[in-house]
């Protein structure tokens, strides 16, 4: 009776293995395209730069200013911190912002004054 038993569990795991690989649909195939592509599209990159002919704008992912891949940070001085400082000040006077949440739960900002949602990144003419 056991043996009849484990020989119903191995054919009842056949069937299944075989049921999932008649229902892959060729996604398998695919997935294995998927990964040649990938690998030549890497292949292609590595042998541009070897060769030093321009990538395509596909192979650029490097990110550079001014032609450096370092980007070089300078401290803010005492004075540009107090400058923001002021301004930040000056803003909140003027727009008196204050949060209410809504029906719904959402928790939204209003302020007193027009445009002062954009007024802190409006740098234009300044």
């Amino acid at each position: 009776m056991r043996i009849v038993f484990a020989v119903s569990i191995v054919i009842a795991s056949i069937s299944s293995a075989s049921a999932q690989f008649a229902l892959d649909h060729g996604h398998a195939a695919d997935a294995v395209q998927a990964i040649y592509e990938r690998q030549a599209a890497a292949n292609a990159k590595a042998s541009a730069i070897l060769n030093g002919t321009p990538l395509l704008p596909s192979q650029k992912t490097d990110f550079a200013v001014g032609g450096r891949t370092t980007i070089q940070v300078v401290p803010r001085t005492e004075e540009e911190l107090k400058a923001d400082r002021l301004a930040e000040e000056a803003w909140s006077a003027r727009c008196k912002p204050t949060v209410e949440e809504d029906s719904d739960g959402i928790r939204r900002t209003r302020y007193a004054a027009k445009d002062c949602d954009l007024d802190r990144f409006n740098t234009a003419g300044n």
